[in-house]
């Protein structure tokens, strides 16, 4: 395999894979530093985003309730008010349609890895004008 391919390999690996539900509802994020309330910006059955004021940092491990439901998690990214938070295990379609009920709106289709041009500049999409 030659490091073109391994790259691209690599690349369509990070893309997601799972559609996300843009919603806003109220969460706790319970870790082993205590409890956050935040707001959750979108889901979907891999993981969610979370809105908080102060967001644990990457790799804090912890449970996601909301509501009847306790959903074991890792935090993967984080900025200065917001985390991106990957569920243990897949969630059902039930339990994800039980979260986000009447809130969910679908944001679209699911990156298609195809699409993308790997080695293409950006420059080389810019047109000098005549100005």
């Amino acid at each position: 395999m030659g490091l073109y391919e391994a790259r691209m390999q690599a690349v369509q690996a990070e893309r997601r894979c799972a559609s996300r539900l843009t919603i806003d509802i109220p969460a706790c994020l319970r870790t082993i530093g205590g409890d956050r309330k935040c707001r959750m910006a979108n889901i979907s059955d891999e993981g969610a985003r979370l809105e908080t004021p102060t967001p644990p940092r990457q790799g804090v491990t912890g449970w996601l309730v909301l509501g009847d439901h306790e959903i074991f998690c890792k935090v993967v990214w984080a900025n200065e008010t917001a985390c991106g938070i990957r569920f243990e295990r897949a969630i059902k379609t039930s339990t994800l349609i039980d979260i986000a009920g009447e809130q969910a709106l679908p944001r679209g289709p699911v990156a298609n890895a195809g699409n993308i041009q790997m080695g293409r500049k950006r420059s080389g999409l810019i047109v000098a004008g005549n100005d």
